[in-house]
């Protein structure tokens, strides 16, 4: 039940706190979202309310969602039992054995994700990383979160009108801290200004 209530709530809020924190950080990608978002609304009257279609063609915007879930490690890992007789890279892991797969280090795997530290939205439109071979924060197969899309969708309309309407800079210190959750002990603060 914790799970489902950690997962529905403080992941939501906890992304979105992070992609503004991101984005601050990283002007260049703040630009280029801001571009791909603005070119939705050209044209458009100023009460006109983004549909499926749009969302769909915000790839950068995309980009920005899963580069800061990659980068904040929201959930510690997945519990899993083996099936069958497996082996990885030379062990057996015995049929019925319940194993703990570590997602905050396969989403920092050099190999997979270059310069795995750095905050790059850009490694995302050309690659197949989304896939659940490599990007399992949302656990993959028939257990793969059924509220994936709706998330990706929540934040991706947040940034939209973020981005489209305001600018926004740091007030003081923000510091993010990782262990044992993704958190700003004392706040974030940003004041916001129209565009």
């Amino acid at each position: 039940m914790i799970g489902f209530v950690l997962s529905g709530y403080e992941t939501t809020s906890t992304v979105l706190m992070l992609a503004i924190k991101y984005l601050h950080d990283h002007p260049h990608a703040q630009d280029e979202l801001r571009k791909e978002n603005l070119e939705i609304r050209k044209g458009k009257p100023e009460d006109y309310t983004i549909n499926w279609d749009d969302y769909k063609s915000m790839s950068f915007t995309r980009a920005v969602v899963l580069e800061t879930l990659r980068m904040s490690a929201l959930g510690l890992g997945l519990l899993r039992r083996t099936t069958a007789d497996t082996e990885i890279k030379g062990y057996i892991i015995p049929k019925g054995w319940t194993i703990f797969v570590c997602t905050m280090e396969t989403i920092k795997d050099p190999d997979t994700y270059p310069e795995p530290l750095k905050f790059n939205p850009w490694r995302w439109p050309k690659s197949n990383l989304e896939s659940h071979q490599y990007f399992m924060l949302f656990g993959g197969g028939a257990r793969l979160c059924p509220g994936k899309e709706l998330g990706i969708l929540e934040v991706s309309m947040f940034l939209h009108y973020l981005v489209t309407r305001y600018r926004w800079e740091e007030v003081g210190e923000n510091k993010i801290v990782s262990f044992p959750k993704v958190e700003a002990p004392n706040g974030l603060y940003y004041r916001l200004r129209n565009c």
